[in-house]
């Protein structure tokens, strides 16, 4: 028998699965407590978060558009946005033109679809981006800097492979710098599944652990599955 799911409506206004009452887990709620060790008791400005997700909603929109549109529903006389967020679109833009036989529109299926899935007894679940027939993409226009964190990175890794687990697809990265695109295609290793089973595990004990305990927890992490190893943006 099939363990029945429900989609209820988040703050968002977005839907959202729950089993049995318990809300799906998300990357966002499985790497909490390495943003937490990242940043610490650093405290951004809430106009700057409000401003840089206003970008970033933005930015995927009008890439989203355009897949689905074509060249017609992308006007940059029309973009509301800063001049960096407007610098990566003509980027990201100019690559997916040159790139069709890789970002077809014919073979999509849409943006913000939602996904779950069971992993060893947990219900995870995730949005993506662009949604093809075989793969999905993930788009980024984080400063490119972030490659130099490793909290920061496994961070990313955990989301990538959250959608891998989700759709049962390839995952690729479409990650628009500001110099320059890459696109990389998400490779799935033993050893980062075994960190998030052990994130899974500090989740489920987050109230017993302290905070000394989950940083000694995370520090084993980083030293036996270094997150350099984990991805290659060369």
């Amino acid at each position: 028998m099939e363990p029945k799911i429900e989609l209820k409506e988040n703050k968002n206004g977005l839907l959202w699965p729950y089993y049995q009452e318990e809300k799906a887990w998300s990357a966002s709620s499985l790497t909490e407590i390495l943003k937490q060790i990242e940043y610490g008791d650093l405290q951004i400005p809430e106009f700057v978060l409000q401003i840089a997700a206003r970008n970033g909603k933005l930015f995927h929109q009008i890439i989203q558009e355009f897949i689905q549109n074509g060249p017609d529903s992308a006007t940059p006389t029309d973009w509301k946005v800063s001049e960096k967020v407007r610098q990566k679109l003509h980027e990201t833009i100019s690559f997916i033109e040159q790139n069709r036989q890789i970002l077809n529109s014919h073979c999509f299926l849409g943006s913000e679809r939602l996904h779950h899935t069971f992993y060893k007894g947990v219900l995870i679940a995730t949005y993506t981006d662009l949604e093809f027939e075989d793969y999905i993409v993930e788009l980024k226009t984080n400063n490119i800097k972030m490659h130099e964190s490793p909290l920061t990175l496994l961070t990313f890794q955990i989301q990538l492979l959250i959608q891998h687990l989700c759709t049962k697809k390839e995952v690729y990265l479409l990650w628009s710098t500001g110099n320059g695109v890459i696109f990389h295609q998400f490779q799935v290793s033993d050893s980062l599944l075994k960190v998030l089973d052990t994130l899974i595990d500090l989740v489920k004990k987050r109230d017993e652990y302290s905070l000394v305990k989950k940083k000694e927890i995370v520090k084993k992490i980083l030293l036996d599955y270094s997150p350099s190893r984990l991805i290659s943006l060369d």
